[in-house]
């Protein structure tokens, strides 16, 4: 397997793997079970969210190989991490670049319907950014702030083959080289894998509209700086400050 940083033209692959890989993550269920019924406005939501990360966050791609002889590479899953801001790199994509290329496609369609549970999405985003105000952002930023996986996502035929792994310790080495914390805030699939890296829960929190008998339990992780316990070997090559990681396993 090979990690390198994600650019526009990964935005298709990157779109897949999120539609792919939704259903299994209790999230996306909660804020969108009419999903099944508007596939290709969920598909368009996906990618909208996808170009939201190439253009705001550092988004890491994991790629292996496919195929018959496994002579060619496919991306099978990506990260998306806010660095602090003296370590965020400037942003110099246009817009333009990505919107969809065929604006009447039945993929991505130009005027999607609005799908999912509103007022689910909105207890979810007020809940998300005021926790990690208080529970991370507050708490890190004396120490230089602290490096936040915002979304981790494998397709589900390349799980448990080192992906996740290796694109959590990508995170990870970030993190030690600048001197802070690691955070996250986990879904159940990922829950196991940051604790097995040494990630230890911070907090708990709920997201619950009013009226609303559904909800989401959401633990905060961090892992301090430096801390290598459970991390296993890896080799690191590649140039320009940003690593490649390689033959990483779960």
């Amino acid at each position: 397997m090979m990690l390198r940083l994600a650019t526009e033209a990964d935005l298709e692959a990157m779109t897949s793997v999120l539609v792919w890989a939704s259903p299994l993550d209790p999230v996306y269920p909660y804020r969108f079970p009419d999903r099944d019924l508007y596939p290709d406005e969920f598909a368009a939501l996906c990618r909208r969210k996808c170009a939201e990360y190439l253009e705001t966050s550092t988004v890491v791609v994991c790629e292996m190989p496919v195929g018959p002889y496994r002579s060619e590479t496919q991306v099978v899953a990506f990260s998306a991490w806010d660095m602090p801001s003296a370590a965020q790199p400037e942003r110099s994509r246009r817009a333009s670049a990505l919107e969809p290329t065929s604006p009447t496609s039945p993929t991505f369609p130009s005027s999607p319907t609005t799908i999912g549970n509103l007022t689910r999405q909105s207890a979810f985003r007020a809940a998300l950014a005021h926790h990690k105000s208080t529970l991370f952002d507050s708490r890190y930023r004396p120490q230089g702030g602290h490096v936040f996986l915002k979304i981790l996502v494998c397709h589900p035929s390349y799980q448990r083959r080192g992906a996740g792994t290796a694109l959590t310790s990508w995170g990870i080495e970030q993190a030690r080289r600048l001197g802070v914390h690691t955070t996250v805030f986990a879904s159940p699939m990922g829950l196991r894998l940051y604790k097995k890296l040494g990630f230890r829960e911070v907090g708990t929190f709920r997201v619950q509209s009013e009226g609303d008998r559904e909800y989401l339990e959401i633990p905060a992780l961090a892992l301090r700086p430096g801390y290598v316990g459970g991390m296993r070997e890896a080799a690191w090559f590649g140039g320009g400050g940003v690593p490649h990681l390689e033959s990483v396993c779960a």
